[in-house]
C-alpha cells in the first residue's frame, strides 16, 4: 500500500495539533461536526468524502499536496524536464560570473 494512504490521517491530525487550536475549532471553520472530525482523525469514518478531508485539510491551514506529501512543484513532468535540460546547459555554458564583495573591490 502506498505510504500515503497509511499515514494521510496522522499527517492531518499533525497538521491539526500545529496550528494550536482546539479540534471543535478546526472543525466549525471546515464546516463539519466536532464528532464528524474525531471520527475522520481515528479512523472509524473510513472513507470520508473528499470535500470533507479538503475541508478540514484548509480550516488546519495546509493542503492536500502537504498532507500527501506530495513534491511541491508548480510545474508538469514535461515542463519539469526541459526546466532541468535549460539548468543543464546554462551550467555546462556559461562559468559563473565572479561578483566583486563590494563595488570598492
Amino acid at each position: 500500500m502506498e505510504e500515503w494512504r497509511r499515514h494521510w490521517r496522522r499527517r492531518l491530525r499533525e497538521a491539526i495539533d500545529l496550528t494550536r487550536r482546539t479540534q471543535a475549532s478546526i472543525a466549525l471553520q471546515a464546516g463539519v461536526s466536532p464528532e464528524t472530525l474525531s471520527r475522520v482523525l481515528s479512523g472509524v469514518h473510513a472513507q470520508p468524502s473528499f470535500e470533507t478531508v479538503v475541508s478540514i485539510i484548509y480550516a488546519a491551514g495546509e493542503n492536500v499536496a502537504w498532507i500527501l506529501r506530495e513534491p511541491e512543484t508548480f510545474l508538469s513532468s514535461d515542463d519539469s524536464k526541459r526546466m532541468r535540460e535549460i539548468i543543464d546547459f546554462l551550467e555546462s555554458n556559461f562559468a559563473p560570473m565572479e561578483w566583486p564583495i563590494s563595488l570598492l573591490d
